[in-house]
Order: structure tokens, then C-alpha cells, then sequence
């Protein structure tokens, strides 16, 4: 809709700087994702410093990014981009990052980083779930200010109209839409909220990732029919949706994944390790109290003496 955060004309090297909000948004979910990292790295006693787990963070961002782009790239390659010049394939600015291609992207990074570290995967997947998610509710309104990925004319009271330009207004023709990426956003929010609860219930490792598998895939089947933007498929002159492909291949993977491990079982190590460390303070204080309560006792004593 309005992509340009501002914009500034350079005469000394004949550019103009248009920084643009989806950047922003991304940037802040970045910075966002850096504090959750490192407070559940805490959290759950992961042997992880600080600076390792910021450049984990930056790992995610960076796959996440890739897998989007590549994903974008490769189904609309004969639409769109192999009649545009080949530097069109890394402006990312533009938008165009496809979230199941992030996620994939994740998938498939996440285990090489912790095998390397020599890291649970399941405990570092419950982590990133959060982050991801998160990063999708704050990102979908880069979609909005750049204007792409809404849905059909509507006449509800919820359409938008897009300005004139954008890739909404191509088809819309100035007619209000629904405005997809606010639903998704809005829903990506409450997935958020579940999971930033469901983690103090300190499950098995590996739940939160599931259920945000398991989230995810349901919410955008649902969304689905109100994008105008799908991608496909295509096996055997056979056009499938890719949303519905993927989104049941994840579902099914989540709900494998908690069936498997049983993961509605609470995690004792994680809850055995909080409970040792909460009991190491209270001895501590109560040793404290009693020492002071000693040197008191002593103190009187002495003075009592010293009056007799």
C-alpha cells in the first residue's frame, strides 16, 4: 500500500534511498527473536552462551529467508521472473518470500546447527517455533504496506481498497478485498500466545514445535481460498494446490511427531533441574537467616555479661 518508510533523493551518486517497511517489520522480528532465544535458552539450562544463540537466531533468519525466497522464486519463475533481469531474484525488498518455503528452509538447517553444537533438536525446534511464528504475524504487514498477497473482491466490511499499482489493484481494479494478510497475521498473533503459554506447562521437548506445525497448517488451509496468489502443483496435467500439499504434509508431520514421542508428557529433566536450582536459593537464605539469627543470640549474650 504505501511501501516506502521515506524517501530521499542522493544528487551526489544520482540515487534516491527508499527504505521500505517490510524490512522494518522483518528487522523487528528479528531483534524480538534475539530476547526469546536467549531468555528460553535460560530458561530450559541449554548450554548455550549469549553470542552463540544470537548467531542461531541470525541462522534462522537467514534460512527462513532463503528457503522463502527460493521457494517464491521456483513456482513463479515461468509468471514472472524469467522475463525479469536476474538481479530480480534476490530483491527480497520487493517482497515475495513464500513461508512454507521458510519454514523448509528451517527444517532443513536446524539439524546440521545442532549436531554441530551437539544441541537437542526437539528443545531448539520449541524455541524457533516461537520466534517463527512470530516473525510471520510482524511480517505479514510488510505484505500489507507493499500491497500483495490479499484476497478476492469482497463486499464485507473487512475489504480494503489498494492503491493503484500495487499487485492487489491489478486484478481489483480499485474494488475492496480482503485483506488476507491481516486475517493470517492476526491468526499468526494467537498462535503466538498459545505458545509463549503452552511452554511454561513444560512439556516434553519438541511439543511447541509440533503444535505450531499442527497450528500453522490448519490456519492456512483456511486462508487459503482467499488468496489470489497460490502457487500449484502440477503432476500429470494434474494441478494441486501447494498450500494444501505442504500444509498436510506438516500437519501430519506434527501430529506423527506427538504421537511418537508422547509428547503431552511433561519433560522431568527440565522440571528436575528447575527444582534443584529453586532449592539451592532457599537453602542459601534459610543458612543466611540462621547464621544472622547465631551472631544475634551471640551478641546479646555478650552484652548480657558484660552488664553482670
Amino acid at each position: 500500500m504505501y511501501p516506502y518508510i521515506f524517501s530521499v533523493e542522493i544528487p551526489w551518486f544520482n540515487i534516491t534511498l527508499e527504505p521500505r517497511f517490510y524490512g522494518l517489520f522483518y528487522a523487528i522480528s528479528l531483534l524480538i527473536a534475539t530476547r526469546i532465544v536467549i531468555a528460553e535458552v535460560a530458561r530450559r539450562r541449554i548450554n548455550l552462551s549469549e553470542d552463540e544463540a544470537m548467531n542461531m537466531t541470525m541462522l534462522l533468519f537467514f534460512a527462513g529467508l532463503a528457503g522463502g525466497r527460493a521457494y517464491e522464486v521456483i513456482f513463479e519463475w515461468s509468471n514472472y521472473y524469467a522475463f525479469q533481469p536476474f538481479w530480480k531474484v534476490f530483491a527480497v525488498w520487493e517482497g515475495g518470500l513464500a513461508i512454507h518455503g521458510a519454514i523448509l528452509g528451517g527444517i532443513i538447517a536446524y539439524p546440521l546447527y545442532c549436531r554441530v553444537k551437539k544441541l537437542s533438536l526437539a528443545a531448539m525446534f520449541d524455541i524457533s517455533a516461537m520466534c517463527m511464528i512470530l516473525g510471520q504475524a510482524i511480517g505479514r504487514w510488510g505484505n500489507f504496506t507493499n500491497g500483495e498477497t490479499a484476497g478476492p473482491v469482497t463486499d464485507l466490511w473487512t475489504g480494503i481498497i489498494f492503491p493503484a499499482g500495487t499487485a492487489v489493484d491489478r486484478y481489483a481494479h480499485g474494488a475492496p478485498v480482503h485483506p488476507t494478510m491481516i486475517y493470517e497475521s492476526l491468526g499468526n498473533f494467537l498462535i503466538f500466545f498459545l505458545l509463549w503459554k503452552l511452554r511454561l506447562r513444560n512439556f516434553r521437548a519438541g511439543m511447541l514445535g509440533a503444535v505450531y506445525l499442527l497450528s500453522y497448517a490448519v490456519l492456512r488451509s483456511l486462508l487459503t481460498p482467499l488468496r489470489m496468489d497460490n502457487q500449484y502443483f502440477v503432476i500429470a496435467d494434474t494441478k494441486f494446490l501447494a498450500a494444501y500439499a505442504i500444509s498436510l504434509l506438516l500437519f501430519s508431520a506434527g501430529l506423527l511427531w506427538i504421537y511418537k514421542q508422547k509428547l503431552w508428557l511433561p519433560d522431568e529433566d527440565l522440571n528436575q533441574k528447575i527444582a534443584m536450582e529453586s532449592a539451592v536459593p532457599a537453602k542459601s537464605k534459610k543458612s543466611a537467616k540462621s547464621n544472622k539469627s547465631t551472631k544475634g543470640a551471640k551478641s546479646t549474650k555478650g552484652v548480657k555479661n558484660k552488664k553482670g
